[in-house]
C-alpha cells in the first residue's frame, strides 16, 4: 500500500470512529407525536429543535454527541411521558412532524408512539405486594387503553387502544418500573406480552 492509500484508509478508519453507528439503546427511542413513518421521518427532519423548544415537559430530546442520528428528535418515556399536548406538531416547519389537534378523540384515534409492556412480575398488584392504580389514574385513557382487573385490582394493557405516551411508565413506582413503552414494531418477548 502506497502512502496515500494508507493515508485515505487512516481517515477513514477515524471518520468511522467518530460517527459511532446506531447503539441498541437509541432503537429504544420514540418519535414524538405525528411523525412521519420510518425514514420518510429521518429525511425530513431538519434538527430544528422547535419541537423540544414548545414541549411544555421537556419530554422530546436530541441525542447527544456524533452519531448518525444526531438531529433527529425523540422521546425517552422511562424520564419523561409526552402530555399530548400536540404543540410539537404545530411548530415543525417541514412537516416531519403532521399537524395534529390536541382534541383528545383525536388523538386516540391518529397517535400511536409506541406499545405499553407489562412486566407482571414486577408489578405490586400482580405480584401480590401491594396496591398501586397509578398507570390506570395517570392513564389520559382508562377503561380504553388500561384497566383494573381481578380482586388485587391489577392492570390490564389494551396496546390496540394505547397511544404509547408512557405517562403509565413514567408514574410506575421505582421499585417495581413494571411497565415500558416499547417502539411500533419492536418484537415482545412471549414471557413480556401485555
Amino acid at each position: 500500500m502506497n502512502r496515500r492509500g494508507m493515508i485515505a484508509a487512516l481517515a477513514a478508519a477515524l471518520a468511522l470512529g467518530l460517527v459511532p453507528k446506531r447503539s441498541r439503546a437509541a432503537s429504544k427511542k420514540l418519535r414524538p407525536p405525528g411523525a412521519l413513518p420510518p425514514g420518510a421521518f429521518e429525511q425530513a427532519c431538519i434538527g430544528c429543535y422547535r419541537c423540544a423548544e414548545v414541549c411544555p415537559t421537556t419530554c422530546i430530546e436530541f441525542p447527544t454527541g456524533l452519531s448518525l442520528d444526531a438531529a433527529t428528535p425523540f422521546i425517552d418515556t422511562a424520564q419523561k411521558a409526552c402530555v399530548l399536548c400536540m404543540k410539537c406538531t404545530q411548530v415543525c416547519p417541514t412537516d416531519a412532524l403532521q399537524k395534529l389537534s390536541d382534541d383528545r378523540e383525536e388523538v386516540f384515534r391518529s397517535v400511536r408512539l409506541g406499545r405499553p409492556v407489562l412486566e407482571r412480575s414486577r408489578c405490586l398488584p400482580w405480584t401480590g405486594q401491594g396496591v398501586c392504580r397509578l398507570c390506570f389514574l395517570v392513564c389520559p385513557y382508562p377503561n380504553r387503553a388500561v384497566e383494573v382487573v381481578g380482586p388485587q385490582l391489577a392492570p390490564l394493557f389494551h396496546a390496540d387502544a394505547c397511544v404509547g405516551c408512557g405517562l403509565c411508565e413514567e408514574a410506575c413506582p421505582d421499585g417495581a418500573s413494571a411497565i415500558t413503552i416499547e417502539p411500533l414494531g419492536t418484537p415482545v418477548p412471549a414471557a413480556r406480552k401485555p
